[in-house]
This record gives structure tokens, sequence and C-alpha cells, in this order.
């Protein structure tokens, strides 16, 4: 009773701090809210089950080794805010310009994916607490879902989404924040070993690596401030992705050190969508609802979020005269397909080669820009090797990563 009280207690008290009026008018705040709920709005449910069940005890190691990964293309996005978009603006024709919408192509599929996997996540959850496991009724659910967030996007456009999103990053931080205080309450009490567990299945070292290849997606979302250019400078947007990656990847870290002796306590048997949520509640029965709400709260915001950001991707690609509302049904169609022809693990491993695509033309767009640089060639030096290894990190994304395995 006392985990589950400091879970709610602590929940409650980070919400209303979240709330305060002060912190909702920052502009930078509100910059920082949307790039910090696409990153945090799937990965911190589906995350943990992953990594403990492919890499086991060291699972804290691989969610290091992708922030380290996230967090070098969350420098190549900002680095392009404030030496590419100049270009991109004057609006003249150049490999910059070419490389930009070739990404963006990739970008605009990669959101449609999302969109399956968040709507994928979420009916999982709802069914999970209804005791429903019929894949069919699930995905009849989805589909309906997609249905719904089409009819939102045909009729809302963009119009309020950065509401929704504060609000919906707002509880989803305050459970986070409540989850965490739980967990290292709960690691205190029971004082099971760190590190001991070992991972549900016997792997080689390259097919662990290429599963933890395949959970890129999990920590995307901060390249969302290359298009808010419109509301916000390109300082706040560098600051706001800064500080969004900063604080998911605390949030991501801390969690995963934190569920290691639970998943010790008890250890994976079947690894689905649901798996946190039943780990969890075996050891604090209230996280099970907690972690349901936070569903509700990010997943169809984020699902609304890239139903929009891809139809509006589209459109200025194919610049056809018809409806915007034309690419929010595409965008739709391509993620109930993806719902009905895939699990959740192969959506992700999917999304995570889409988004590696748009990465890696985005630090293709670095090299040709710190090449024009003026700097020394010391300096050019240092930059074209840091960027030539993240080259070849996304290469291994797009060729190599596969699925974790769905049971």
């Amino acid at each position: 009773m006392i985990t589950n009280s400091i879970a709610l207690v602590t929940s409650v008290l980070i919400a209303i701090v979240l709330f305060l009026s002060r912190l909702r008018q920052s502009v930078q705040w509100r910059a920082t809210v949307t790039p910090l709920a696409s990153i945090i709005g799937s990965g911190f449910l589906i995350i943990a089950p992953l990594l403990h069940s492919v890499m086991g005890k060291w699972a804290l190691l691989g969610i290091v080794l992708l922030s380290i990964l996230a967090y070098a293309l969350g420098s190549v996005i900002r680095f392009n805010i404030r030496h590419a978009e100049p270009e991109l603006a004057s609006n003249q024709q150049s490999i910059i310009v070419t490389l930009e919408k070739a990404s963006q192509w990739a970008l605009g599929t990669a959101y449609a994916i999302s969109v399956a996997f968040y709507i994928s996540l979420f009916a999982a959850f709802v069914f999970d607490r209804l005791s429903i496991s019929d894949t069919t009724y699930i995905k009849l659910f989805t589909s309906g879902l997609l249905v719904i967030i089409m009819v939102v996007a045909w009729l809302r456009g963009a119009r309020g989404l950065e509401t929704i999103e504060l609000f919906a990053v707002t509880i989803k931080l305050a459970i986070i924040v409540g989850v965490l205080a739980a967990l290292a309450t709960y690691d205190m009490q029971v004082q099971s070993a760190w590190f001991q567990h070992e991972a549900i299945q016997a792997l080689s070292h390259f097919e662990t690596v290429s599963m933890l290849a395949g959970m890129l997606m999990v920590t995307q979302g901060f390249e969302t401030t290359r298009f808010m250019g419109i509301n916000y400078t390109p300082e706040q947007r560098i600051k706001a992705s800064r500080y969004a990656q900063w604080i998911a990847i605390f949030l991501y870290v801390v969690f995963i050190g934190l569920t290691c002796p639970i998943f010790l306590d008890f250890p994976i048997t079947e690894l689905n969508e649901t798996t946190i949520s039943y780990t969890l509640g075996q050891a604090i029965w209230v996280l099970p609802i907690l972690l349901l709400v936070a569903a509700t709260a990010s997943q169809l915001s984020a699902a609304l979020a890239d139903t929009i950001g891809g139809g509006g991707l589209l459109k200025e690609l194919f610049h056809l005269p018809i409806s915007p509302q034309f690419y929010y049904v595409l965008v739709i169609a391509i993620a109930g397909i993806l719902v009905w022809s895939s699990n959740v693990f192969e959506i992700i491993n999917l999304a995570s080669k889409g988004f590696a695509l748009y990465y890696l033309i985005q630090t293709i767009i670095a090299v040709k820009l710190v090449m024009r640089q003026s700097t020394s060639l010391r300096i050019r030096s240092t930059k074209l090797l840091g960027l030539s290894v993240i080259v070849l990190s996304l290469s291994f994304v797009i060729g190599w990563s596969i699925p974790a395995p769905h049971s």
C-alpha cells in the first residue's frame, strides 16, 4: 500500500506543478512539449520489456547506447536548423533542397507507420484491461480508431493540437515520475539483485545488436522541431529539441535501471504489447492503471499529431490541387494496412527504418554544410568523422535491424 500511495501522490503533485500557469504560459516550455510528447509518447510503454527481453542484464547498456545515438541525431537536426534552413528558405534549387525533399518523403512514410504503432499499442492496453485477447477484435477496434482520427484530422486540421499535446504530456510526465518513485520504493523494500536477469532466449551478439537497432523508433520525436518554424525562432527550437532529449533520456535511463530488479523477480515469459503492464502489476498493483491512463493520454494525441504531420508533408511533396484532407486519408490508409499485416514489434522496426532513412539524409545534408564551412581543417575533420559514424550507424539500422520476437 505504501508503494501504491507513493505512486499516486507523486503523480498528483507533479501534475499540479506542471499545470501551474507560469509554466504552461512559458513559450520555451510550449516549444519543448511537442518534441517531448513525441519522444515519450510511445517509447516509455514499450522500451522496458523490449530491452529486458532482448538484452537481459545488459538492458541499461542498451538504453544508454540508444540514447547516445539519438542525441547525436538530435545534434544533426539542431545543426540543420541553424545552417540548412536559411538556404531552404531562399527557394533556390540546390543539392540541399533536393536532399531535404527526399528526406521528407522518408519522414512522411515513417509518420504513417508510427500512427499504426501508436493506435495498435493503445488498443492493446485497452483490451488487456478488458481481458480480451482476440486479435481480430483488437484490429477491428484499432481500425475504427484510425477512422475517428481521420475524421478529426479532416474536420479540425492542426488547430488546437499544441494544446492537446500540452495536456497529454503533462499527464504523461506526472504519471512517469509517479511510476519511477514507486519503482524506487519497491527496489529499496525488496533488495533484489541488480543486473542478474537473463534475456528470454539466447541470441548471438549480432542478433542482439540488430534488435537493438530496430528499437530506434522509440527515441524519435526531436525532429519535429524542424517543422515548428511558423511559431518559434530557430534558437527556441534548438533549445526545445535539446531540452526534450535531456528530459527523455533521463527518464528512459532511470526507468530501465529501476525495472531491473522487477524483471528479475518476475521474469518475462511472453513478450507482447502489454508485458510492461503485466510485469509491473505483479509488483505494484496500481501501476497498470496509471499506465493505461498514460497510454490514453499520449497515444491518441501522438497518433493525431503524426497523421496531421504526415499528411502535411505529403501535401507539400505532391503539390496536387486537391484538399489537404486527402493526404490525411492516405496516411490512415497506410496505417490501416500495417495494422492488419504486421504485429506491433514489426511496425516498430519498420518505423525505425523509416526514421533512420530520414536521419541519414539529414546527416548527408549536414556533411555538405560542414564541407562548405570556413573553419579550420581540424574542426571540419572532427565533425566529418562524427557524421561518418552516424551514417554507418543509420545504414546498419536500415539494412540489418530486425524486430524483437512477438509472442
